[in-house]
């Protein structure tokens, strides 16, 4: 254990990068929209946009692609979105240029199904006229395999460069461009479940050199979590039933019980009991958490929480079970409290059920 304890203690003392907080497009419900994407790359893409960034996403693109060009002429370069192919298709991203035409698809969320011989022809028909390079980008989320001359790129990669190469742009950028590009980037790495473990090299290195020491700390959460389990289903059992059925039987009104008592829900381990007396109804759940068991109720309907003044009043509140507590005492005072709440319920009904 004093290994353990040591191995949580270097952990903690390392210094990881968190990303917190909602995008953007988080915000605005749309942070993996394929159209959204492919406007935002394509004015970042011209380097005569109002960002000021010049060609920082054009270069890493060329880069991400392994393909050395250069970018003189700003002046020239035009980019297109939804671009229309010859069997009226579409491509998402043009940038045509005078010294080379550059279409890119974009695959955010769909398969790569797109006919990517008709963009190619079209991709071509443009630089013929003035005999120019023609380049063609998939670029996707995850590899895909390519043709008619499409090489892939994954946005990891292109994050990557942009990341890179976002030093030399940023004394001349537009500051608020600037802000939402790099929150862009946010929304992408967010959007592919990369949390760019890259950035965090030291916890790499960490896990790398303490294999041994973490498999243990896990073998004792999950035997630590199947024992808490277990109690739950203990407890579950030792709740006395009989006598809450008897205490809502004396009050001489409309009263339920009900479950679904021990159970599972979205992966989480459960007790859930449902007590009605007349019109007022509430919830009584017990969960894990942080390895301890959690008490806690809520009303099924708003206008009832009034009623949690007087409940707390008698002691009713989120109440913490530790772990060393004996599964019959939990489950007496699990009863105690069931009881106490049907008494108040009892206190402020009428004898009328429909009042």
């Amino acid at each position: 254990m004093k290994e353990l304890q040591k191995l949580i203690d270097n952990f903690n003392s390392l210094k990881i990068k968190e990303r917190s907080g909602l995008t953007f497009l988080e915000i605005a419900k749309c942070p993996h929209l394929e159209n959204v994407w492919s406007n935002i790359l394509a004015f970042y893409l011209n380097p005569n946009c109002e960002h000021n960034l010049f060609d920082l996403v054009l270069k890493s693109l060329f880069e991400s692609a392994n393909i050395k060009i250069a970018i003189n002429n700003f002046k020239d370069i035009r980019v297109r979105t939804e671009y229309s192919t010859g069997l009226s298709n579409r491509i998402d991203i043009v940038v045509i240029s005078d010294t080379f035409i550059l279409g890119i698809e974009n695959k955010v969320g769909a398969e790569l199904y797109n006919d990517l011989e008709d963009y190619s022809n079209t991709i071509e028909s443009l630089a013929k006229p003035l005999s120019l390079p023609t380049y063609k980008i998939v670029l996707s989320k995850n590899r895909n395999n390519t043709s008619n001359g499409f090489i892939n790129i994954v946005y990891s990669e292109l994050i990557k460069n942009i990341k890179k190469n976002i030093g030399d742009f940023t004394t001349y950028s537009e500051t608020k461009y600037l802000i939402f590009l790099i929150d862009f980037l946010k929304n992408i790495e967010n959007n592919i479940n990369s949390q760019s473990m890259a950035d965090n090299l030291e916890v790499i290195n960490f896990f790398h050199n303490n294999i041994d020491k973490v498999n243990k700390l896990l073998e004792y959460h999950r035997k630590f979590t199947a024992d808490l389990v277990k109690k739950l289903d203990a407890i579950h059992y030792f709740v006395n039933k009989e006598e809450i059925l008897t205490v809502l039987s004396s009050t001489g009104k409309t009263t339920q019980f009900g479950g679904p008592g021990r159970f599972i829900w979205q992966g989480e381990q459960l007790i859930k009991y449902n007590i009605v007396v007349n019109e007022i109804s509430l919830f009584y759940q017990v969960r894990i958490a942080d390895y301890k068991l959690v008490a806690h109720y809520w009303f099924s309907y708003a206008h009832h929480t009034y009623l949690s003044k007087d409940l707390e009043d008698k002691g009713i509140k989120e109440t913490t079970f530790e772990y060393d507590e004996t599964n019959e005492n939990i489950a007496l005072e699990i009863t105690r409290q069931i009881e106490i709440v049907i008494s108040i319920f009892d206190e402020k009904t009428s004898d009328h059920p429909n009042h």
